[in-house]
C-alpha cells in the first residue's frame, strides 16, 4: 500500500559523488546516498528514484545517518528491459523519516542490480624489435539502470552470490578477495569506459620457441614399458616449432584487475598494426610473465631422428638415442626448448644428453639450447627404459 500521507513532503536529491559502485560479475552492489532537505516540523515524506527492477526485498537501508525511517514503500517496479529496448523506467522509493531538526541529512539505500555490465579488454604493444612491450586496459560499463549514478566505484571480479548485501555494503568483500579501485566515476545511460594501467611503463618482452614433435598422444601409463622399435619413430617428425612472446607483469600495477582478453600486437615502422597473438589476461595469475601464444615460429624448423635402438633381454632394459637438429635463418641467435615425451613409459632414465635438461613430468622433459643465427645447433640424448 502507499506510505501514509501525514508528512510534509521534503526536497531529495542524489548526492553529487556520493554513492558507492562495487561491479561484481554477476550483479553490482550499489550504495545510493540521498540528500534531504528536511523542513520545520521534523517529518518528511521523500520520493527517490532507484535503478529499475529493484523490489521491495532487494532493498537496504544501509545508513540512515541521524534519520529515523518510519516508512518505505516500493512502488512502480518493473521488470528489466531487454538490451535493444527502450531505456528502463527507474523505481520510485517513497519513505516517511524523521529527523532531530530541520536542516539537511542524507542516507544510503542499499540494493543490487543486474544492469550495470562489465567487460575488460586489454592491449599489449610492441615494436618489431619485440623487446619490450607497453600494457594498457580498458573497462567498459554498459548501464541500462534508468538512472545515473556518480560516486567511487570498484571491479570485484568474483560473483556477488547470496552474501548479506548491508555487510558487503559496510564491510566490503571479504579479505583477500581481488579488488580493483576506478576513482570517482560518473556513470550515466549507455556506455562508460575507463582506462586501466594508464601511465605504466614498458615491460621487458622475450621470445620462447618451443619444439614439441610428439606431444603427449602416445604417452604409456602401463607398469612395463612398450618396446615397439616403430613407436614414435613410423613416421617423420613434424618440422614446426611454436613461439610465444612473454610479458614481465608488473605485480603492484596489476594488483585486482579484472580478467579480459588480451591482443598483441605489433606497430611496424610504418606506423601499421599487426596482431600477433591472443591470450587472456588476469589481476590475480601467478606472479611472473603473462605468456602469449602467437603460433609458427617463422624462420625456424626443427627435424627429429632417432640414432640407434638395443634391447637388452637379459637386462630388461631397452634403450633409445635421438638426435634434434634445430635450423634457425633469423638474423638473430634464438633460445629454443625441445620438449620430449619418453612416452613408452614412465620407469626411465636419461643415460646421456647433450644439453641442459629438466623433467617436467613423469614423461616430459625439457632440453634447452641456443641457436646461433643463421645456422643451426644440434642436441643429443639417450633414454633407457626397464621392467
Amino acid at each position: 500500500m502507499p506510505p501514509p500521507p501525514a508528512a510534509a513532503t521534503a526536497t531529495a536529491a542524489t548526492s553529487a559523488t556520493g554513492d558507492t559502485i562495487a561491479l561484481y560479475r554477476d550483479r553490482a552492489l550499489i550504495g545510493q546516498r540521498v540528500e534531504i532537505d528536511v523542513p520545520a516540523g521534523e517529518t518528511a515524506r521523500i520520493a527517490v528514484a532507484l535503478a529499475a527492477g529493484v523490489r521491495p526485498e532487494d532493498l537496504v537501508v544501509a545508513d540512515r545517518g541521524a534519520l529515523v525511517v518510519r516508512s518505505l514503500w516500493v512502488g512502480g517496479a518493473v521488470e528489466p528491459a531487454a538490451p535493444a529496448s527502450a531505456p528502463a523506467t527507474p523505481t520510485e522509493v517513497e519513505l516517511v523519516v524523521g529527523a532531530p531538526r530541520a536542516g539537511r541529512f542524507a542516507l544510503t539505500l542499499g540494493y543490487a542490480t543486474d544492469l550495470l555490465a562489465w567487460q575488460a579488454a586489454y592491449t599489449i604493444t610492441t615494436s618489431p624489435a619485440r623487446e619490450q612491450a607497453t600494457v594498457r586496459g580498458q573497462l567498459a560499463i554498459h548501464n541500462t539502470t534508468g538512472i545515473a549514478l556518480h560516486g567511487r566505484a570498484s571491479v570485484i571480479d568474483r560473483e556477488l552470490g547470496t552474501r548479506d548485501l548491508r555487510a558487503e555494503l559496510v564491510s566490503g568483500p571479504p579479505a583477500g578477495t581481488p579488488r580493483r579501485e576506478l576513482g570517482v566515476v560518473a556513470l550515466a545511460a549507455g556506455d562508460t569506459r575507463i582506462e586501466l594501467l594508464a601511465g605504466t611503463a614498458p615491460r621487458a618482452l622475450r621470445s620462447v620457441l618451443v619444439y614439441d614433435p610428439i606431444g603427449s598422444a602416445l604417452d604409456h601409463l602401463g607398469a612395463a614399458p612398450i618396446s615397439d622399435p616403430a613407436l614414435g619413430v613410423a613416421t617423420a617428425a613434424p618440422a614446426r616449432v611454436t613461439e610465444s612472446l612473454e610479458v614481465d607483469r608488473d605485480e603492484p600495477a596489476y594488483r585486482g584487475l579484472p580478467s579480459g582478453p588480451a591482443r598483441l600486437v605489433e606497430r611496424r615502422n610504418d606506423g601499421s598494426l599487426a596482431v600477433l597473438g591472443e591470450s587472456r589476461l588476469a589481476g590475480d595469475a601467478p606472479a611472473g610473465v603473462e605468456p602469449i601464444a602467437i603460433g609458427t615460429a617463422h624462420g625456424v624448423t626443427g627435424r627429429r631422428e632417432r640414432r640407434d635402438w638395443a634391447r637388452d633381454d637379459d637386462q630388461r632394459r631397452f634403450s633409445e638415442e635421438f638426435l634434434i637438429t634445430v635450423d634457425n635463418a633469423r638474423p638473430r641467435p634464438i633460445d629454443i626448448v625441445l620438449r620430449e615425451h619418453l612416452y613408452r613409459g614412465q620407469t626411465w632414465t636419461l643415460a646421456y644428453q647433450s644439453a641442459p635438461a629438466a623433467k617436467e613430468g613423469p614423461q616430459q622433459i625439457a632440453l634447452r639450447t641456443t641457436v646461433p643465427a643463421n645456422g643451426h645447433a644440434k642436441v643429443l640424448y639417450v633414454v633407457v627404459y626397464t621392467w
